[in-house]
């Protein structure tokens, strides 16, 4: 069991490492682009975003997600994978190319009657879909084949990237200009595919078995689902019923709340791969072992962002995007304080995906999607932007409990219930400091003092409610100690002393 955790606790970090680097330049970028465009033009670039990601998902098949699961089973170095790679590989150009060229009409559709300036604007939004598209597909092979080192070199490299092209250009070109440096963040890594191609070994059909198949056209359903519909339909029930303006204030809300959920995201190829080799070695009590306590230490770390950052909101929101997204903190406070159970839902997602069950995620997706737009049609028109975030807070909530019991059901993993709420009650705490703060002060100086407040509210609380078991904390110091700089390990070490005594 602690080879198993450890090895998954070596990749998610390793990810996260990178991740930190890329959220970071992502929040830098929207902050820009709100700073220099306004409401009305950064929610045209998360609208972009919106149609690269979903056409992206649209075009990828499912063979991003297989060859994650996949590629790292077969024969060790050999030409198994190789060959899955290649056939893989031709179906996906295939498909790229199809919905590249419909962007590119639609573009010159544009040109014919707007004009030149709309039009520049979808030619650049399909260069971000072929950039992400193969990124996705690229990172597929590496994290499948455990090198978590150089993705986490390319994302880390791209978000350097990201920022000043997103800053050149917005100040240049305005949302076309902006999405150039998005473009720009997705290419290292999807360069390093030509290294993953070996030309030598033939792309056979045989390569991708019936099987892989299966999986593959259930999970791209799901994604489909997860992408068109949970993710950012709301976009389009605010742009048909207010305008772009709602779609940016929107979009700013789930920026702070994405920097939470994007965490998990990146985690859980690391998961999944672990998740795997657990189960084909047919471990239940390995993955009972390593899904309980990767809940339990998930929940300690977001619980406490996600319910102290709605708490600090109505200061917090002006402060970084300005005063003209001031409407928006309502429906962000709301979208923070669940963020946390879409991060959780990730791991239960992740051990089905694991177990090969990729259509019972497609049920739980299928009827979360039915939902959210039954959801979305009936509170977005009566509530606006807040009844967009209660709709999204609610699915949220209901999907994780699909995932759990679909897990339970069927994988026969159990969420560590009793740790789970003694953590959501340490949260409170944290965010109880952090509103009082935010209450007795204003702008820089209530977020100055409501984070220290509500962070040492929390850590009491963890030590006094006994959340950090004493594993917990020398497995971590095990993981991750000899990465430290040597001043920092004495302080990491008192730190965890403290959360878990004795």
């Amino acid at each position: 069991m602690s080879t198993l955790v450890s090895n998954l606790l070596k990749s998610s970090l390793i990810s996260l490492a990178a991740t930190v680097i890329s959220l970071a330049a992502g929040f830098a970028s929207g902050i820009i682009a709100a700073r220099l465009l306004g409401p009305a033009g950064s929610g045209k670039v998360a609208y972009a975003l919106w149609v690269a990601t979903s056409a992206t998902a649209l075009s990828d098949m499912g063979l991003p997600q297989t060859l994650l699961r996949n590629a790292g089973n077969l024969s060790g170095e050999g030409d198994a994978w190789k060959a899955l790679v290649r056939a893989a590989l031709r179906s996906f150009l295939i498909s790229v190319t199809m919905v590249g060229a419909a962007i590119l009409v639609f573009a010159a559709i544009t040109y014919a009657y707007r004009d030149a300036r709309h039009a520049w604007f979808w030619i650049v939004t399909a260069l971000l879909f072929l950039s992400y598209a193969f990124y996705v597909f690229s990172t597929a092979i590496a994290r499948g084949r455990h090198r978590f080192g150089q993705t986490a070199r390319s994302t880390a490299l791209g978000g350097l990237l990201q920022v000043p092209l997103v800053l050149v250009g917005a100040w240049l070109l305005g949302p076309t200009g902006a999405l150039i440096g998005y473009v720009a963040r997705y290419l290292p890594q999807a360069l390093q595919l030509r290294g993953y191609i070996d030309q030598s070994v033939p792309a056979s059909s045989c390569a991708l078995t019936p099987e892989m198949q299966r999986y593959g056209r259930y999970i791209w359903l799901s994604d489909l689902i997860e992408i068109l519909v949970l993710s950012r339909v709301e976009f389009l029930f605010l742009g048909f019923f207010f305008s772009s303006t709602g779609v940016g204030y929107f979009a700013a809300g789930l920026g702070l709340a994405g920097l939470i959920e994007q965490v998990m995201l990146q985690i859980s190829p690391a998961l999944i791969v672990s998740f795997a080799d657990a189960h084909a070695k047919s471990d239940q009590r390995a993955l009972q072992a390593a899904y309980g306590r990767v809940i339990r230490m998930v929940a300690l770390v977001m619980l406490p962002i996600s319910f102290g950052g709605a708490a600090i909101m109505p200061d917090l929101m002006p402060l970084i995007f300005g005063d003209a997204f001031e409407p928006a903190v309502p429906a962000a406070a709301t979208l923070l304080a669940f963020v946390w159970l879409a991060g959780l839902s990730v791991i239960p997602w992740g051990m089905i995906s694991a177990c090969g069950r990729s259509d019972l995620l497609l049920r739980v997706q299928i009827t979360s999607g039915l939902l959210t737009m039954l959801l979305l049609a009936a509170m977005v028109p009566l509530a606006g932007l807040e009844g967009a975030a209660l709709a999204r807070a609610t699915i949220t909530t209901l999907t994780f409990m699909l995932l759990a019991r679909t897990a339970w059901k069927n994988v026969h993993t159990v969420v560590p219930l009793g740790a789970l709420a003694k953590t959501i009650f340490a949260a409170a705490f944290c965010a109880a400091a952090a509103g009082l703060a935010v209450y007795c002060l204003d702008g820089l100086a209530a977020i100055a003092t409501a984070i220290p407040a509500g962070a040492i509210a929390y850590m009491l609380a963890v030590r006094v409610l006994r959340l950090v078991e004493p594993g917990d904390s020398r497995l971590l110091m095990d993981t991750i100690g000899g990465k430290l700089p040597g001043p920092s390990r004495p302080l990491i070490n008192g730190l965890l002393a403290f959360l878990a005594p004795g």
